[in-house]
């Protein structure tokens, strides 16, 4: 089985999560766990933030290549950051070393249907991640975003938001014919999975575990 890098850090929560699902997902389909290594970012609070509000940092880049570096160390085969706001560097820098790195935004592109409303952080609505994804994307009103920060916040500080704040949440994002994408990682596994099914929900870090599965089988 090939080794599958994750870089966690800028939502340990994410991290963890993804490496529970991934490693359901395989070992559905093979009866064996994968092999994985996992590099965090030692994120400063400061710097966290100004991920969040899309603010530019040399310091990022900086660690996305120890990150890629240290993972190429542990021979890892295929690479994946369950994190929006960066996916466009992470992406750049697995570019430059001939990685083989799942994007999370756009198999989540993929996932959502012709329309959907955005439920991400600031930097990832501001920096359109999603932009020429073959797919039409509506943002929140300032109101609702505001709320999707607050939410956010609060789990990146290990204080996620329930079940029933993510339907509420959900609940005023929705428009008619559109489904409603939580881009946001941290905000993912929140919901109930019977309210997620009912409100037509795709979820950012569940496509990105699916699509991590793939490539570690395609790759073995």
């Amino acid at each position: 089985m090939p080794i599958l890098g994750v870089i966690g850090g800028a939502g340990v929560g994410a991290a963890a999560r993804l490496y529970e699902l991934v490693c359901a997902r395989v070992r559905s389909r093979t009866g064996a766990l994968p092999r994985l290594a996992l590099w965090n970012l030692p994120l400063r609070d400061e710097l966290e933030r100004s991920i969040v509000r899309g603010i530019p940092d040399a310091e990022v880049d900086r660690l996305l290549s120890e990150a890629f570096d240290r993972l190429g160390v542990a021979e890892a085969d295929v690479v994946a950051m369950p994190c929006d706001s960066l996916q466009l560097a992470a992406a750049a820098q697995a570019a430059r070393r001939g990685v083989n790195f799942v994007e999370e935004i756009e198999a989540t592109a993929r996932a959502a249907g012709e329309r959907a409303v955005l439920i991400a952080t600031e930097g990832t609505i501001a920096g359109i991640l999603y932009e020429d994804r073959d797919v039409e994307l509506a943002s929140p009103a300032p109101e609702l975003q505001r709320r999707v920060g607050q939410l956010i916040g609060r789990a990146a500080a290990g204080s996620p938001p329930d079940a029933r704040e993510m339907r509420e949440l959900i609940e005023r994002a929705r428009r008619p014919g559109a489904a409603v994408v939580v881009g946001a990682t941290d905000l993912c596994g929140l919901l109930d999975p019977a309210d997620a099914a009912h409100l037509d929900v795709v979820e950012s870090l569940g496509v990105l575990a699916d699509a991590v599965a793939d490539a570690l089988l395609v790759a073995a």
